[in-house]
Protein backbone atom coordinates (compact mmCIF):
# COMPACT_ATOMS: atom_id res chain seq x y z
CA UNK A 1 0.00 0.00 0.00
CA UNK A 2 1.58 3.18 -0.80
CA UNK A 3 0.87 5.36 2.05
CA UNK A 4 4.01 6.20 4.44
CA UNK A 5 2.54 5.76 7.59
CA UNK A 6 4.85 7.00 10.32
CA UNK A 7 4.44 10.56 8.09
CA UNK A 8 0.84 9.87 8.10
CA UNK A 9 0.53 9.28 12.22
CA UNK A 10 3.16 12.22 12.78
CA UNK A 11 0.54 14.58 11.12
CA UNK A 12 -2.65 12.85 12.55
CA UNK A 13 -1.30 13.05 15.92
CA UNK A 14 -1.30 16.74 15.66
CA UNK A 15 -4.71 16.91 15.30
CA UNK A 16 -7.07 17.95 18.27
CA UNK A 17 -10.44 18.70 16.21
CA UNK A 18 -13.01 15.93 15.16
CA UNK A 19 -13.26 15.56 11.56
CA UNK A 20 -9.71 17.77 10.66
CA UNK A 21 -8.13 14.48 9.59
CA UNK A 22 -10.21 13.80 6.72
CA UNK A 23 -8.50 16.28 4.98
CA UNK A 24 -5.62 14.92 4.82
CA UNK A 25 -6.27 11.54 4.15
CA UNK A 26 -6.37 10.34 0.40
CA UNK A 27 -8.78 7.46 -0.16
CA UNK A 28 -8.98 4.45 -3.30
CA UNK A 29 -11.50 1.87 -3.73
CA UNK A 30 -10.29 -1.38 -1.72
CA UNK A 31 -9.53 -3.36 -4.78
CA UNK A 32 -6.79 -0.21 -5.98
CA UNK A 33 -5.21 -0.48 -2.43
CA UNK A 34 -5.11 -4.55 -2.63
CA UNK A 35 -3.81 -3.69 -6.25
CA UNK A 36 -0.87 -1.70 -4.98
CA UNK A 37 0.57 -3.88 -2.82
CA UNK A 38 0.41 -6.39 -4.91
CA UNK A 39 2.17 -4.74 -7.52
CA UNK A 40 4.83 -3.88 -4.77
CA UNK A 41 4.97 -7.33 -3.87
CA UNK A 42 4.55 -9.74 -6.48
CA UNK A 43 6.32 -13.23 -5.47
CA UNK A 44 5.72 -12.57 -1.61
CA UNK A 45 2.95 -15.12 -0.01
CA UNK A 46 -0.38 -13.38 0.04
CA UNK A 47 -2.49 -16.86 1.19
CA UNK A 48 -1.48 -20.16 2.81
CA UNK A 49 -4.42 -22.12 2.59
CA UNK A 50 -4.22 -26.01 3.42
CA UNK A 51 -1.07 -26.62 1.95
CA UNK A 52 -1.67 -24.49 -1.32
CA UNK A 53 0.53 -21.19 -1.46
CA UNK A 54 -1.17 -17.93 -3.97
CA UNK A 55 1.71 -14.92 -3.93
CA UNK A 56 0.14 -11.57 -4.38
CA UNK A 57 0.77 -11.83 -8.45
CA UNK A 58 -1.72 -14.81 -8.12
CA UNK A 59 -4.17 -13.62 -6.63
CA UNK A 60 -4.28 -10.18 -8.04
CA UNK A 61 -4.52 -12.29 -11.80
CA UNK A 62 -7.75 -14.55 -10.53
CA UNK A 63 -9.02 -11.09 -9.15
CA UNK A 64 -9.10 -9.90 -12.84
CA UNK A 65 -10.48 -12.54 -14.03
CA UNK A 66 -13.07 -13.28 -11.82
CA UNK A 67 -14.19 -9.76 -12.40
CA UNK A 68 -14.32 -9.93 -16.17
CA UNK A 69 -16.75 -12.99 -15.85
CA UNK A 70 -18.83 -10.99 -13.46
CA UNK A 71 -18.85 -8.30 -15.63
CA UNK A 72 -19.87 -10.52 -18.42
CA UNK A 73 -22.63 -11.45 -16.47
CA UNK A 74 -24.18 -8.87 -15.78
CA UNK A 75 -23.15 -7.03 -12.73
CA UNK A 76 -21.97 -3.63 -12.89
CA UNK A 77 -21.14 -0.46 -10.67
CA UNK A 78 -23.99 -0.39 -7.95
CA UNK A 79 -25.71 -3.90 -8.63
CA UNK A 80 -26.26 -5.01 -5.07
CA UNK A 81 -25.01 -8.59 -4.93
CA UNK A 82 -25.68 -10.84 -1.70
CA UNK A 83 -22.61 -12.56 -0.57
CA UNK A 84 -22.57 -15.11 2.24
CA UNK A 85 -18.83 -16.33 2.02
CA UNK A 86 -16.62 -18.30 4.73
CA UNK A 87 -12.84 -17.49 4.26
CA UNK A 88 -11.32 -18.87 1.08
CA UNK A 89 -9.16 -17.81 -1.40
CA UNK A 90 -11.88 -18.08 -3.58
CA UNK A 91 -14.17 -15.60 -1.07
CA UNK A 92 -11.23 -13.25 -0.90
CA UNK A 93 -11.15 -12.84 -5.04
CA UNK A 94 -14.63 -12.91 -5.21
CA UNK A 95 -14.67 -9.87 -3.10
CA UNK A 96 -11.76 -8.01 -5.07
CA UNK A 97 -13.61 -8.88 -8.18
CA UNK A 98 -16.76 -7.32 -6.92
CA UNK A 99 -15.16 -4.00 -5.56
CA UNK A 100 -13.35 -3.60 -8.89
CA UNK A 101 -16.55 -3.60 -10.79
CA UNK A 102 -17.96 -1.01 -8.18
CA UNK A 103 -20.98 -3.68 -6.87
CA UNK A 104 -22.30 -3.22 -3.53
CA UNK A 105 -22.02 -6.38 -1.69
CA UNK A 106 -24.42 -7.15 0.99
CA UNK A 107 -22.86 -9.73 3.48
CA UNK A 108 -24.89 -11.90 5.31
CA UNK A 109 -24.27 -15.03 7.65
CA UNK A 110 -23.05 -18.28 6.21
CA UNK A 111 -24.84 -20.23 8.43
CA UNK A 112 -28.23 -18.15 7.91
CA UNK A 113 -31.05 -19.92 7.81
CA UNK A 114 -33.49 -20.11 4.64
CA UNK A 115 -35.97 -17.88 6.43
CA UNK A 116 -33.51 -15.18 7.72
CA UNK A 117 -31.70 -15.62 3.81
CA UNK A 118 -34.98 -14.74 2.83
CA UNK A 119 -35.23 -12.19 4.94
CA UNK A 120 -32.28 -9.95 4.27
CA UNK A 121 -32.62 -10.45 0.59
CA UNK A 122 -36.52 -9.09 0.50
CA UNK A 123 -35.28 -6.33 2.58
CA UNK A 124 -32.60 -5.81 0.33
CA UNK A 125 -33.66 -6.82 -3.30
CA UNK A 126 -30.55 -8.34 -5.33
CA UNK A 127 -30.47 -10.05 -8.54
CA UNK A 128 -27.11 -12.15 -7.56
CA UNK A 129 -26.57 -14.40 -4.80
CA UNK A 130 -23.13 -15.74 -3.85
CA UNK A 131 -22.58 -18.68 -1.39
CA UNK A 132 -20.90 -21.85 -0.40
CA UNK A 133 -22.14 -25.01 -1.86
CA UNK A 134 -22.12 -27.00 1.50
CA UNK A 135 -25.24 -24.04 2.73
CA UNK A 136 -26.82 -24.19 -0.13
CA UNK A 137 -29.11 -26.91 0.38
CA UNK A 138 -32.42 -27.34 -1.37
CA UNK A 139 -34.23 -25.40 0.47
CA UNK A 140 -31.77 -22.57 0.49
CA UNK A 141 -32.12 -22.70 -3.52
CA UNK A 142 -35.93 -22.75 -3.31
CA UNK A 143 -35.80 -19.39 -1.74
CA UNK A 144 -33.20 -17.93 -3.44
CA UNK A 145 -35.57 -17.86 -6.39
CA UNK A 146 -38.23 -17.32 -4.27
CA UNK A 147 -36.85 -13.71 -3.37
CA UNK A 148 -36.17 -13.21 -6.85
CA UNK A 149 -32.16 -14.26 -7.27
CA UNK A 150 -31.60 -14.43 -10.72
CA UNK A 151 -28.30 -15.97 -10.78
CA UNK A 152 -26.53 -18.23 -8.25
CA UNK A 153 -22.41 -18.63 -7.74
CA UNK A 154 -21.15 -21.21 -5.46
CA UNK A 155 -17.79 -21.07 -4.04
CA UNK A 156 -15.81 -24.56 -2.63
CA UNK A 157 -14.21 -25.08 0.37
CA UNK A 158 -11.60 -27.34 -2.25
CA UNK A 159 -11.24 -24.52 -4.42
CA UNK A 160 -7.55 -24.00 -4.92
CA UNK A 161 -6.80 -27.66 -3.58
CA UNK A 162 -7.69 -29.80 -6.47
CA UNK A 163 -4.71 -31.44 -7.00
CA UNK A 164 -3.71 -31.70 -3.35
CA UNK A 165 -4.29 -34.61 -1.29
CA UNK A 166 -3.55 -33.67 2.29
CA UNK A 167 -5.82 -34.43 5.57
CA UNK A 168 -7.89 -31.20 5.35
CA UNK A 169 -8.39 -31.83 1.40
CA UNK A 170 -9.62 -34.98 2.22
CA UNK A 171 -12.11 -33.84 4.89
CA UNK A 172 -13.28 -30.61 2.86
CA UNK A 173 -14.03 -32.95 -0.27
CA UNK A 174 -15.79 -35.75 2.13
CA UNK A 175 -17.90 -32.51 3.83
CA UNK A 176 -18.92 -31.38 0.61
CA UNK A 177 -20.27 -34.40 -1.10
CA UNK A 178 -22.35 -35.13 2.18
CA UNK A 179 -23.18 -31.30 2.24
CA UNK A 180 -22.49 -29.89 -1.29
CA UNK A 181 -24.78 -28.69 -3.56
CA UNK A 182 -26.08 -31.61 -5.73
CA UNK A 183 -24.32 -31.25 -9.12
CA UNK A 184 -27.75 -31.74 -11.25
CA UNK A 185 -28.47 -27.89 -9.91
CA UNK A 186 -25.49 -26.54 -11.92
CA UNK A 187 -27.51 -27.72 -14.95
CA UNK A 188 -30.01 -25.54 -14.09
CA UNK A 189 -30.09 -21.91 -15.52
CA UNK A 190 -28.45 -19.37 -13.47
CA UNK A 191 -26.16 -21.84 -11.00
CA UNK A 192 -22.71 -21.31 -11.60
CA UNK A 193 -19.60 -23.02 -9.72
CA UNK A 194 -16.82 -20.55 -9.17
CA UNK A 195 -14.24 -23.41 -10.31
CA UNK A 196 -16.35 -22.86 -13.31
CA UNK A 197 -16.08 -19.27 -13.90
CA UNK A 198 -12.19 -19.75 -13.23
CA UNK A 199 -11.74 -21.90 -16.02
CA UNK A 200 -13.95 -19.87 -18.47
CA UNK A 201 -12.11 -16.49 -18.21
CA UNK A 202 -10.77 -16.69 -21.82
CA UNK A 203 -14.68 -16.00 -23.01
CA UNK A 204 -15.27 -12.32 -21.63
CA UNK A 205 -13.37 -9.01 -22.32
CA UNK A 206 -11.16 -7.31 -19.73
CA UNK A 207 -12.63 -4.74 -17.50
CA UNK A 208 -10.82 -1.80 -16.15
CA UNK A 209 -11.43 -0.84 -12.14
CA UNK A 210 -13.73 1.65 -11.42
CA UNK A 211 -12.67 4.90 -10.62
CA UNK A 212 -12.38 5.92 -6.71
CA UNK A 213 -16.23 7.83 -6.09
CA UNK A 214 -16.92 9.57 -2.29
CA UNK A 215 -19.82 7.89 -0.92
CA UNK A 216 -20.27 5.00 -3.17
CA UNK A 217 -21.76 2.02 -1.02
CA UNK A 218 -19.07 -0.76 -1.00
CA UNK A 219 -20.29 -3.10 1.41
CA UNK A 220 -23.25 -3.67 3.77
CA UNK A 221 -23.02 -5.65 6.89
CA UNK A 222 -24.77 -7.06 9.89
CA UNK A 223 -24.72 -5.88 13.05
CA UNK A 224 -24.39 -8.38 15.65
CA UNK A 225 -28.10 -7.93 17.60
CA UNK A 226 -26.69 -9.38 20.70
CA UNK A 227 -29.13 -6.75 23.02
CA UNK A 228 -31.44 -6.47 20.32
CA UNK A 229 -32.48 -6.72 16.19
CA UNK A 230 -29.33 -6.05 14.24
CA UNK A 231 -28.92 -3.82 11.64
CA UNK A 232 -27.75 -3.32 8.29
CA UNK A 233 -24.06 -0.83 8.34
CA UNK A 234 -23.69 0.55 5.17
CA UNK A 235 -19.86 1.03 4.38
CA UNK A 236 -18.36 3.54 1.60
CA UNK A 237 -15.08 3.10 0.19
CA UNK A 238 -13.95 5.68 2.10
CA UNK A 239 -15.03 4.37 5.24
CA UNK A 240 -12.95 1.16 4.51
CA UNK A 241 -9.98 2.91 2.94
CA UNK A 242 -10.01 5.20 6.02
CA UNK A 243 -10.29 1.92 8.44
CA UNK A 244 -6.95 0.54 6.68
CA UNK A 245 -5.24 4.26 7.03
CA UNK A 246 -6.02 4.35 11.00
CA UNK A 247 -4.51 0.73 11.75
CA UNK A 248 -2.41 1.14 9.40
CA UNK A 249 -0.91 4.15 11.74
CA UNK A 250 -1.62 2.25 14.99
CA UNK A 251 0.28 -0.45 13.96
CA UNK A 252 3.32 1.27 12.53
CA UNK A 253 5.95 -1.06 12.52
CA UNK A 254 4.00 -4.28 13.99
CA UNK A 255 3.90 -5.92 10.57
CA UNK A 256 7.07 -7.38 9.12
CA UNK A 257 7.72 -8.76 5.73
CA UNK A 258 6.43 -12.48 5.53
CA UNK A 259 4.72 -12.06 8.97
CA UNK A 260 1.46 -14.72 8.95
CA UNK A 261 -1.92 -14.13 9.94
CA UNK A 262 -4.37 -16.83 11.19
CA UNK A 263 -8.03 -15.53 9.26
CA UNK A 264 -10.49 -17.96 10.39
CA UNK A 265 -13.70 -15.50 10.47
CA UNK A 266 -16.14 -15.12 7.91
CA UNK A 267 -16.20 -12.15 5.41
CA UNK A 268 -19.59 -10.76 6.71
CA UNK A 269 -18.14 -9.56 9.71
CA UNK A 270 -16.74 -6.34 9.34
CA UNK A 271 -14.36 -6.98 12.16
CA UNK A 272 -13.23 -10.24 9.59
CA UNK A 273 -13.28 -8.75 6.68
CA UNK A 274 -11.23 -5.45 7.10
CA UNK A 275 -9.05 -6.40 10.51
CA UNK A 276 -7.98 -9.95 9.31
CA UNK A 277 -8.30 -9.79 5.94
CA UNK A 278 -7.95 -6.25 3.96
CA UNK A 279 -6.00 -4.43 6.05
CA UNK A 280 -3.22 -7.23 6.20
CA UNK A 281 -3.35 -8.08 2.78
CA UNK A 282 -2.81 -4.02 2.68
CA UNK A 283 0.03 -3.81 5.13
CA UNK A 284 1.97 -7.14 2.74
CA UNK A 285 0.81 -9.51 5.71
CA UNK A 286 -0.08 -12.98 4.72
CA UNK A 287 -3.11 -14.73 5.45
CA UNK A 288 -3.36 -18.09 6.67
CA UNK A 289 -6.72 -19.56 6.41
CA UNK A 290 -9.27 -21.85 8.32
CA UNK A 291 -12.60 -21.72 6.67
CA UNK A 292 -14.08 -24.60 9.21
CA UNK A 293 -11.55 -23.61 12.26
CA UNK A 294 -12.28 -25.03 15.33
CA UNK A 295 -9.60 -23.78 18.57
CA UNK A 296 -8.28 -27.36 19.14
CA UNK A 297 -6.84 -27.23 15.71
CA UNK A 298 -4.47 -23.92 16.62
CA UNK A 299 -1.13 -26.48 17.28
CA UNK A 300 -2.00 -28.26 13.84
CA UNK A 301 -2.62 -24.73 12.47
CA UNK A 302 0.70 -23.77 13.99
CA UNK A 303 2.48 -26.06 12.80
CA UNK A 304 1.10 -26.07 9.55
CA UNK A 305 1.34 -22.53 9.28
CA UNK A 306 4.15 -20.80 11.82
CA UNK A 307 1.59 -17.71 12.18
CA UNK A 308 3.01 -14.76 14.16
CA UNK A 309 -0.84 -13.03 14.47
CA UNK A 310 -3.85 -14.61 15.74
CA UNK A 311 -6.69 -12.47 15.99
CA UNK A 312 -9.59 -14.25 18.03
CA UNK A 313 -13.04 -14.28 20.46
CA UNK A 314 -12.72 -14.83 24.00
CA UNK A 315 -14.96 -18.38 23.67
CA UNK A 316 -12.37 -19.07 21.13
CA UNK A 317 -9.51 -18.76 23.16
CA UNK A 318 -11.05 -20.13 26.19
CA UNK A 319 -11.98 -23.14 24.19
CA UNK A 320 -8.04 -23.99 23.43
CA UNK A 321 -6.75 -23.19 26.65
CA UNK A 322 -9.19 -26.02 28.20
CA UNK A 323 -8.53 -28.19 25.45
CA UNK A 324 -5.38 -28.41 26.96
CA UNK A 325 -2.92 -28.94 23.84
CA UNK A 326 0.39 -27.31 23.58
CA UNK A 327 1.59 -25.72 21.30
CA UNK A 328 5.21 -23.14 20.30
CA UNK A 329 4.60 -19.97 20.92
CA UNK A 330 7.77 -18.42 19.98
CA UNK A 331 7.04 -17.09 17.03
CA UNK A 332 4.10 -15.32 17.96
CA UNK A 333 3.36 -11.82 18.59
CA UNK A 334 0.08 -10.77 19.50
CA UNK A 335 -3.44 -12.52 20.24
CA UNK A 336 -5.82 -10.04 20.23
CA UNK A 337 -9.11 -11.00 21.05
CA UNK A 338 -12.55 -9.12 20.13
CA UNK A 339 -16.38 -9.26 19.93
CA UNK A 340 -16.58 -9.74 23.94
CA UNK A 341 -15.19 -9.18 26.65
CA UNK A 342 -12.15 -10.56 27.58
CA UNK A 343 -12.31 -11.41 31.42
CA UNK A 344 -9.38 -11.20 33.52
CA UNK A 345 -8.70 -14.48 34.47
CA UNK A 346 -8.66 -16.05 31.44
CA UNK A 347 -6.33 -13.17 29.84
CA UNK A 348 -3.77 -14.20 32.98
CA UNK A 349 -4.19 -17.82 31.78
CA UNK A 350 -3.34 -16.87 27.93
CA UNK A 351 -0.56 -15.10 29.07
CA UNK A 352 1.00 -17.82 31.25
CA UNK A 353 0.07 -20.42 28.34
CA UNK A 354 2.42 -18.35 26.34
CA UNK A 355 5.01 -18.04 28.35
CA UNK A 356 4.95 -21.85 29.46
CA UNK A 357 5.17 -22.40 25.61
CA UNK A 358 8.36 -19.96 24.57
CA UNK A 359 6.26 -17.01 24.12
CA UNK A 360 6.86 -13.13 25.42
CA UNK A 361 3.80 -11.73 24.31
CA UNK A 362 1.04 -9.53 25.40
CA UNK A 363 -2.65 -10.78 24.92
CA UNK A 364 -4.93 -8.14 24.41
CA UNK A 365 -8.43 -7.03 23.67
CA UNK A 366 -10.13 -4.56 21.33
CA UNK A 367 -12.88 -2.93 21.59
CA UNK A 368 -14.98 -2.26 18.31
CA UNK A 369 -18.44 -2.00 16.64
CA UNK A 370 -19.33 -2.51 13.31
CA UNK A 371 -20.73 0.94 12.77
CA UNK A 372 -17.41 1.86 12.94
CA UNK A 373 -16.25 -1.00 10.41
CA UNK A 374 -14.52 -2.80 12.98
CA UNK A 375 -11.76 -2.14 15.87
CA UNK A 376 -12.07 1.41 17.76
CA UNK A 377 -9.66 1.18 20.14
CA UNK A 378 -7.52 -1.93 21.51
CA UNK A 379 -4.29 -2.92 23.61
CA UNK A 380 -1.68 -1.31 20.77
CA UNK A 381 0.60 0.06 23.35
CA UNK A 382 2.52 -1.86 26.09
CA UNK A 383 1.63 -2.76 29.59
CA UNK A 384 -1.92 -1.93 29.39
CA UNK A 385 -4.12 -1.91 32.54
CA UNK A 386 -5.84 -4.95 33.30
CA UNK A 387 -9.83 -5.22 32.40
CA UNK A 388 -9.34 -1.71 29.84
CA UNK A 389 -9.93 -2.20 26.53
CA UNK A 390 -7.36 -0.18 24.96
CA UNK A 391 -7.24 3.50 23.88
CA UNK A 392 -8.67 4.24 20.43
CA UNK A 393 -6.39 3.79 17.71
CA UNK A 394 -4.20 6.63 15.98
CA UNK A 395 -7.07 9.40 14.37
CA UNK A 396 -9.94 8.18 16.51
CA UNK A 397 -11.67 10.34 19.32
CA UNK A 398 -13.98 9.31 21.99
CA UNK A 399 -15.79 11.60 24.08
CA UNK A 400 -18.20 10.56 27.03
CA UNK A 401 -21.70 12.61 28.02
CA UNK A 402 -23.45 12.50 30.89
CA UNK A 403 -26.71 10.09 30.67
CA UNK A 404 -28.59 12.88 31.75
CA UNK A 405 -27.82 16.04 30.37
CA UNK A 406 -25.14 15.50 27.64
CA UNK A 407 -22.51 17.33 29.55
CA UNK A 408 -18.95 16.27 28.69
CA UNK A 409 -17.08 14.07 31.40
CA UNK A 410 -13.80 13.86 32.67
CA UNK A 411 -11.42 10.80 33.64
CA UNK A 412 -13.13 8.21 35.59
CA UNK A 413 -16.60 10.00 35.40
CA UNK A 414 -18.81 7.09 33.30
CA UNK A 415 -21.34 8.22 30.79
CA UNK A 416 -22.11 7.11 27.32
CA UNK A 417 -19.09 7.04 24.54
CA UNK A 418 -19.65 8.59 21.78
CA UNK A 419 -17.06 8.04 18.89
CA UNK A 420 -15.53 9.79 15.94
CA UNK A 421 -13.72 7.97 12.93
CA UNK A 422 -12.92 8.84 9.81
CA UNK A 423 -14.22 5.30 9.51
CA UNK A 424 -17.33 5.40 10.48
CA UNK A 425 -20.55 4.12 8.47
CA UNK A 426 -22.63 5.72 6.38
CA UNK A 427 -25.95 3.99 7.85
CA UNK A 428 -27.92 1.63 8.44
CA UNK A 429 -29.45 -0.02 5.26
CA UNK A 430 -33.04 1.60 4.94
CA UNK A 431 -33.63 2.64 8.74
CA UNK A 432 -33.35 6.49 8.86
CA UNK A 433 -35.01 6.21 12.21
CA UNK A 434 -31.87 4.02 13.65
CA UNK A 435 -29.39 6.09 11.65
CA UNK A 436 -30.09 9.32 12.97
CA UNK A 437 -30.32 8.12 16.62
CA UNK A 438 -27.10 6.84 16.50
CA UNK A 439 -25.12 9.08 14.04
CA UNK A 440 -25.09 12.27 15.66
CA UNK A 441 -23.87 15.72 14.31
CA UNK A 442 -22.02 17.90 17.07
CA UNK A 443 -22.03 22.01 16.67
CA UNK A 444 -18.94 21.67 13.62
CA UNK A 445 -21.22 19.10 11.86
CA UNK A 446 -18.55 16.34 12.25
CA UNK A 447 -20.45 12.90 12.95
CA UNK A 448 -20.06 10.62 15.86
CA UNK A 449 -21.81 7.32 16.75
CA UNK A 450 -23.76 6.96 19.82
CA UNK A 451 -22.42 3.68 20.94
CA UNK A 452 -25.01 3.37 23.72
CA UNK A 453 -22.10 2.05 25.46
CA UNK A 454 -21.79 3.52 29.29
CA UNK A 455 -17.67 3.77 29.73
CA UNK A 456 -15.19 5.92 31.55
CA UNK A 457 -11.76 6.27 31.13
CA UNK A 458 -8.85 6.30 33.41
CA UNK A 459 -5.64 8.85 33.49
CA UNK A 460 -3.92 6.69 31.23
CA UNK A 461 -6.66 7.65 28.81
CA UNK A 462 -7.78 3.93 28.57
CA UNK A 463 -11.26 2.54 27.90
CA UNK A 464 -13.22 0.57 30.58
CA UNK A 465 -17.06 -0.64 30.10
CA UNK A 466 -19.66 0.08 32.78
CA UNK A 467 -22.53 -1.14 30.65
CA UNK A 468 -24.66 -0.72 28.36
CA UNK A 469 -27.45 1.87 27.85
CA UNK A 470 -29.79 -0.35 25.98
CA UNK A 471 -29.92 -2.81 28.82
CA UNK A 472 -29.90 -0.29 32.02
CA UNK A 473 -33.34 -0.68 32.68
CA UNK A 474 -36.19 1.47 35.25
CA UNK A 475 -36.56 -0.20 39.08
CA UNK A 476 -38.05 1.02 41.79
CA UNK A 477 -35.70 0.66 44.91
CA UNK A 478 -37.13 -1.29 48.50
CA UNK A 479 -38.49 2.36 49.25
CA UNK A 480 -40.07 2.05 45.98
CA UNK A 481 -37.94 5.18 44.72
CA UNK A 482 -36.99 5.33 40.71
CA UNK A 483 -33.62 4.32 40.16
CA UNK A 484 -31.60 2.47 37.34
CA UNK A 485 -30.27 -1.02 36.96
CA UNK A 486 -26.85 -1.79 35.21
CA UNK A 487 -26.78 -5.07 34.51
CA UNK A 488 -23.06 -5.28 33.63
CA UNK A 489 -21.87 -3.64 37.14
CA UNK A 490 -23.84 -6.41 38.89
CA UNK A 491 -22.42 -9.18 36.60
CA UNK A 492 -18.81 -7.64 36.98
CA UNK A 493 -19.16 -7.69 40.64
CA UNK A 494 -20.85 -11.15 40.68
CA UNK A 495 -18.62 -12.83 38.71
CA UNK A 496 -15.44 -12.01 41.37
CA UNK A 497 -17.36 -15.20 43.26
CA UNK A 498 -14.50 -17.55 43.96
CA UNK A 499 -17.19 -20.60 42.84
CA UNK A 500 -17.83 -18.91 39.01
CA UNK A 501 -16.42 -20.01 36.37
CA UNK A 502 -18.86 -17.19 34.04
CA UNK A 503 -21.62 -15.65 34.49
CA UNK A 504 -24.22 -12.72 32.83
CA UNK A 505 -27.00 -11.14 34.57
CA UNK A 506 -30.00 -9.14 32.79
CA UNK A 507 -33.11 -7.97 33.45
CA UNK A 508 -36.74 -9.01 34.31
CA UNK A 509 -40.12 -7.77 34.53
CA UNK A 510 -41.08 -7.63 38.37
CA UNK A 511 -45.18 -6.49 39.76
CA UNK A 512 -43.48 -4.50 42.72
CA UNK A 513 -40.14 -3.11 41.50
CA UNK A 514 -41.18 -2.88 38.09
CA UNK A 515 -37.33 -4.80 37.08
CA UNK A 516 -34.93 -7.12 38.88
CA UNK A 517 -32.21 -8.40 38.39
CA UNK A 518 -31.48 -12.56 37.41
CA UNK A 519 -28.14 -13.95 37.21
CA UNK A 520 -27.18 -16.94 34.70
CA UNK A 521 -23.94 -18.60 36.14
CA UNK A 522 -21.69 -21.34 35.17
CA UNK A 523 -19.85 -22.81 38.05
CA UNK A 524 -16.21 -23.48 37.98
CA UNK A 525 -15.23 -27.19 38.45
CA UNK A 526 -16.12 -28.76 42.25
CA UNK A 527 -18.36 -26.52 42.91
CA UNK A 528 -22.17 -27.85 42.35
CA UNK A 529 -25.26 -26.15 42.04
CA UNK A 530 -27.71 -25.95 45.38
CA UNK A 531 -30.35 -24.12 47.07
CA UNK A 532 -27.43 -22.74 49.76
CA UNK A 533 -25.21 -21.64 46.41
CA UNK A 534 -27.64 -19.94 45.53
CA UNK A 535 -28.49 -17.98 48.49
CA UNK A 536 -24.98 -17.92 49.06
CA UNK A 537 -24.29 -15.97 45.71
CA UNK A 538 -27.69 -13.52 45.91
CA UNK A 539 -26.13 -12.91 49.50
CA UNK A 540 -23.27 -12.22 47.63
CA UNK A 541 -24.61 -9.76 45.00
CA UNK A 542 -25.95 -7.38 47.88
CA UNK A 543 -23.00 -7.46 49.77
CA UNK A 544 -21.10 -5.82 46.27
CA UNK A 545 -24.16 -3.40 44.77
CA UNK A 546 -26.88 -2.04 45.98
CA UNK A 547 -29.71 -3.78 47.16
CA UNK A 548 -32.02 -2.50 44.08
CA UNK A 549 -29.70 -3.69 41.36
CA UNK A 550 -27.98 -6.96 42.82
CA UNK A 551 -29.60 -10.50 41.86
CA UNK A 552 -33.02 -11.70 42.91
CA UNK A 553 -32.49 -15.25 41.10
CA UNK A 554 -29.81 -17.06 40.34
CA UNK A 555 -30.03 -19.77 37.40
CA UNK A 556 -27.52 -22.13 37.18
CA UNK A 557 -26.41 -23.14 33.46
CA UNK A 558 -24.26 -25.88 31.99
CA UNK A 559 -22.65 -22.81 29.51
CA UNK A 560 -24.15 -19.68 28.51
CA UNK A 561 -25.88 -19.34 24.90
CA UNK A 562 -23.91 -17.57 22.30
CA UNK A 563 -24.98 -15.92 19.24
CA UNK A 564 -23.41 -16.77 15.72
CA UNK A 565 -20.40 -14.15 16.66
CA UNK A 566 -19.64 -16.07 19.73
CA UNK A 567 -20.99 -13.01 22.25
CA UNK A 568 -23.72 -14.35 24.74
CA UNK A 569 -27.18 -14.00 23.42
CA UNK A 570 -28.19 -11.87 26.10
CA UNK A 571 -32.20 -11.67 23.93
CA UNK A 572 -32.40 -15.05 24.69
CA UNK A 573 -31.57 -15.02 28.28
CA UNK A 574 -33.84 -12.38 28.96
CA UNK A 575 -36.72 -14.53 27.15
CA UNK A 576 -35.28 -17.04 29.69
CA UNK A 577 -35.56 -14.66 32.69
CA UNK A 578 -38.96 -13.47 31.67
CA UNK A 579 -40.58 -16.58 30.93
CA UNK A 580 -40.92 -16.07 27.35
CA UNK A 581 -41.20 -18.52 24.65
CA UNK A 582 -37.50 -19.16 22.97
Amino acid sequence: MNVDFQVLKDEVEKITVAGDIESILGHDTAYKRFRETAMNRPDSLAIKYMGKDISFQNLLKDIDSVANVLAGLGIEKNTIVTTSLLCTPSAIVLFYALDKIGATQHMINCAASPNEIKREITHIPSDYFIGNDIFCTPEMMTQLRMTGVKKIITTSLIDYLEHLINSDSIKFAITEKVKGLKKSEYKKEGVFSYRDLLANTSKYSPIEAVDYEENHNATIAYTSGSTGSSKACVATWEGIDSMVQVMGMTEQGRFQPDDVMLSTFPLWIYYSLLNMIHEPLCLGVTLALDPLFKPERIPKRNKQYKFNFWLTIPPYLKAFLDSGKRTDCSKWKIVLTGGAELPNELKRRAIKYVEDNGGNIEVVQGYGASECLGSFAYCYYPNSTEGCLGKPCIGNMLKILDVETNEELGVNQSGVGYFYSPALMKEYYGDPEATNHNLVKDANGVTWYNTEDIIHINDKGEIFLDGRLRRIALALDKDLNPTKIIPERTRRELSMHPAINKCEVVTAHDDIYENVAVGFVVLKEGFEASEDLKKELIDYSKSQVPEYMATKEIVFMDDLPVNATGKVDIVKLEKMANNEKI
